[in-house]
């Protein structure tokens, strides 16, 4: 380290308070996948909003901002991070101000979702989201050094495996979830099969399925990543992810899940176990053909064999794309700014029977673009394009396996947004933040240590953020 590099600049807290401080992210962190479950929504004390999710939320947020300054760079590249974190967030904050005025209407349409009160409505549906995005900014100032990245990566894969155990129990008690498409015919599997897991996700873990999918699209490469480099005692939480996305029922997460990894897989050369876990699945397919299979193997056919998008993407085309697309795009206004978030809920169409009653559009571009509109949306497309291309150019320069594994994750998150995800905060891509953000750390490690010890980068020293150089 050169001996004219600043340190960088924060508040002065007792190592305890520190320590107490991580403690407590790497908690929030943990109960990412379970914060919906009915144990985690219900108020402490019976006092309003005081959840334990969003009690960690607060002493995150209390002591991100006690502890140091967040929104101070150290260096090149984590000030251009804040810079584009900041542009993010504004245009969140200008959506969900624009949101405010339809409360009443969003309680009419979601009653369930939605409350009536603008109060309320601030407080769940535009403060809760917003903690998801804490983590991009804890990481990013409070966990530089490698392993303090190993540490996080470790809580989200014991979260996911507590996630996995819960719910393949629970389907296991109910198994009438996964025999609801044997009564009648794929039509039946495609509905009721589906229809039944809904109720079933929304029952136990307050959330629908197709999140619990993009949970596992976020996650699963972290796993395979722990199995490859920490031993056998990874492998069982990694089967026990995989069976859990099987037993979803969700064909969108079995095949992303599917391409991350073979992705990661491939970028890391590990040919052997590529092929070795394709045969597993074609022998496992052949045994025990579950509804899941059932389904991925009719996508897009349909009964005179040709290929239906209507099928493809379960009816989002017809009604929801189309018609959405229409009515924004013969309105200036709407075309060019959007109708603020969860726009697609104030859609006129609703009444009309031509659109499906849905608070997000099941494409995350195409739900940015009825939030904010045109413009925004063709600074995103940029942003996007650009971001990835330098997150590969990055990835090649680092060679490290724990990379390659955050980069699968928003490869197969990236896959997800054509039918769910989201680009704004919320439950969707809640991971998207802390993974960002550990690439980017990634990135300036490198960029502190260019000549590595080791590729996988495990040998290198433990360097605390007070010693970046600018």
């Amino acid at each position: 380290m050169s001996s004219r590099a600043p340190a960088s600049y924060h508040l002065a807290l007792p190592d305890s308070a520190a320590q107490a401080g991580t403690f407590f992210f790497l908690l929030f962190a943990f109960t990412w996948p379970i914060q919906r479950v009915p144990i985690m929504t219900d108020n402490l004390f019976g006092i309003q909003g005081l959840k334990p999710f969003n009690l960690l939320s607060g002493v995150v947020l209390a002591y991100l901002v006690l502890g140091t300054a967040p929104l101070h760079a150290t260096d090149k590249l984590e000030r251009t991070s804040i810079r584009v974190f900041l542009l993010y967030f504004a245009t969140f904050a200008i959506a969900l101000i624009r949101s405010v005025p339809n409360a009443p209407l969003f309680h009419d349409r979601f009653p369930d979702s939605y409350p009536e009160s603008y109060l309320d409505f601030v407080l769940s549906a535009c403060i809760v989201p917003t903690f998801y995005t804490l983590s991009f900014l804890f990481i990013l100032k409070h966990m530089c050094s490698f392993q303090e990245l190993e540490r996080i990566t470790t809580v989200i894969c014991l979260s996911i495996l507590l996630l996995s155990i819960v719910f393949v129990v629970l389907v296991l008690m109910n198994p009438s979830v996964l025999l609801a498409g044997d009564r009648g015919g794929m039509a039946a599997l495609d509905a009721r099969s589906r229809g039944e897991m809904a109720t079933f996700c929304e029952t136990y873990f307050g959330v629908h399925y197709n999140v619990i999918g993009t949970i596992y699209i976020s996650t699963v490469p972290l796993l395979l990543y722990r199995a490859l480099t920490r031993g056998n005692l990874w492998i069982a939480p990694l089967f026990l992810s995989l069976l859990a996305v099987l037993l979803l029922e969700s064909r969108s997460a079995l095949v992303t899940v599917a391409a991350s990894c073979s992705l990661f897989l491939i970028l890391r050369r590990r040919f052997f176990i590529l092929a070795l876990g394709a045969a597993a699945a074609g022998v496992a397919t052949l045994i025990w053909t579950a509804p899941t299979i059932d389904a991925l193997l009719s996508v897009g056919f349909g009964s005179s064999s040709d290929v239906s998008g209507k099928d493809m993407f379960s009816g989002r085309v017809d009604y929801l794309w189309l018609p959405l697309l229409s009515e924004w795009t013969s309105d200036i206004g709407l075309s060019l700014f959007g109708a603020g978030r969860y726009g697609i809920v104030t859609s006129k169409l609703w009444d009309t029977g031509t659109l499906i009653h849905a608070d997000h559009a099941h494409n995350a571009i195409f739900n940015f673009f009825l939030d904010c509109g045109m413009l925004l949306t063709g600074v995103l497309l940029i942003f996007l394009v650009i971001g990835t291309v330098a997150a590969w150019r990055v990835g090649r320069r680092l060679n490290s396996d724990l990379y390659w594994a955050l980069f699968a994750c928003m490869f197969g998150y990236g896959i997800s947004m054509a039918t769910q995800g989201d680009i704004l905060p919320r439950i969707d891509s809640m991971y998207a933040f802390p993974i960002i953000a550990m690439m980017i750390n990634l990135a300036r490690l490198h960029r502190r240590m260019p000549v590595m010890v080791d590729p996988v980068l495990q040998n290198w020293p433990d360097v605390d953020s007070t010693t970046v150089q600018k």
